[in-house]
């Protein structure tokens, strides 16, 4: 019985100084082989995600380039008209609700006066993409940061609701059925032709 207890008290020594270390030891390197191979996932995880926004910082500034060089003249033509008009006023000017980045690019609705449809798409479609930054620098810093930065939310959502903005302030009012109407036609089109645009490159 001596002996036996003599064999436990022999076995636990060897235990708590040969293998119990031994196996602490190498538990602690399963665990940081753990730690490096999930260090290395996410990693690699980070890298893929990084190089998925590269992509798509590239694509976008492809697609604002070609908007930007296939603007219309006309456009750039009602944007230095805006700006003479604005610097001859003094710097002076309303930013209010009929105010927009929209009008210092020519945009108007209406049957005598009004742009055809089709130049007032390409308005829409030029001001989300414009660096107002550059394009409209004349204008207050503080007015061009309330339009967001171009092809995001924000812009698309300030463009889509000043549109129906114009048309609520006219709705009901004599001979404004016309402007009305193509005001809430260009704001449908622009919210569903810009929106996949918005989405895809609005968060980069």
């Amino acid at each position: 019985m001596d002996e036996f207890i003599i064999f436990l008290v022999v076995l636990l020594l060897v235990w708590f100084l040969y293998w119990g270390p031994k196996a602490q030891e190498a538990r602690a390197e399963r665990e940081r082989i753990a730690a490096a191979e999930r260090e290395r996932i996410a990693a690699a995880e980070r890298e893929r995600r990084a190089a998925e926004a590269e992509i798509l910082r590239v694509e976008r500034d492809g697609v604002l380039k070609a908007i930007r060089i296939d603007a219309p003249g006309f456009i750039l033509d009602a944007r230095l008209d805006f700006e003479r008009e604005y610097r001859n006023s003094g710097g002076e000017g309303s930013f209010g609700q009929e105010m927009s980045p929209l009008v210092c690019f020519g945009y108007r609705v209406g049957k005598t006066n009004g742009r055809t449809e089709a130049e007032r798409h390409q308005i829409l479609k030029y001001a989300i993409a414009a660096d107002l930054d550059v394009t409209l620098k004349f204008l207050p810093a503080t007015y061009r940061s309330e339009w967001g930065q171009p092809l995001s939310r924000t812009r698309l959502n300030r463009i889509y609701q000043h549109l129906n903005n114009l048309a609520d302030l006219r709705d009901g009012r004599r001979n404004y059925e016309i402007a009305v109407s193509q005001w809430r036609a260009d704001a449908r089109w622009f919210h569903m032709q810009q929106l996949p645009l918005v989405e895809k490159f609005g968060a980069i």
